[in-house]
């Protein structure tokens, strides 16, 4: 079984599947389970990194830009399908208080936000996690 960065084709592939199927329709998604963790690749900063750049290559070629709660669908499985104990969480803007607050969705792993530069931990209340390892 090919596991780590060798796995990334297989993964991406995996991890567009996993969004089609995932898509119900008018912005509503149904996920009963993530894509099982194959390996263990470890959750260094360098291993993670190169993941996550070689899946957003593989994304842009194959499925294109995404929303940011696709994208973090996208990446979750992905990063799973390699071996990166991946996490999915979707939060709420702090400010406004009232609506229309906005949500975002994100990705972490070994603890550090992997998807995005935004500081998410600061400006948003998380309010959903799934897919942890």
């Amino acid at each position: 079984m090919v596991t780590g960065l060798f796995a990334v084709p297989r993964a991406a592939r995996e991890a567009a599947a996993f969004l089609a199927a995932a898509r119900a329709g008018r912005g509503l998604y149904e996920i009963d389970h993530w894509p099982a963790r194959r390996g263990d690749l470890g959750t260094g900063p360098r291993a993670v990194g190169r993941a996550v750049a070689r899946l957003r290559i593989a994304q842009r070629l194959t499925v294109g830009f995404l929303d940011p709660v696709e994208d973090a669908v996208y990446l979750t499985a992905g990063l799973r399908g390699i071996g990166l104990p991946a996490s999915f969480h979707l939060g709420r803007e702090i400010a406004p208080a009232s609506p229309p607050a906005g949500f975002y969705a994100w990705v972490e792993c070994g603890g550090r936000v992997v998807s995005t530069s935004l500081p998410v931990r600061e400006e948003y209340v998380e309010v959903h996690r799934s897919g942890a390892a």
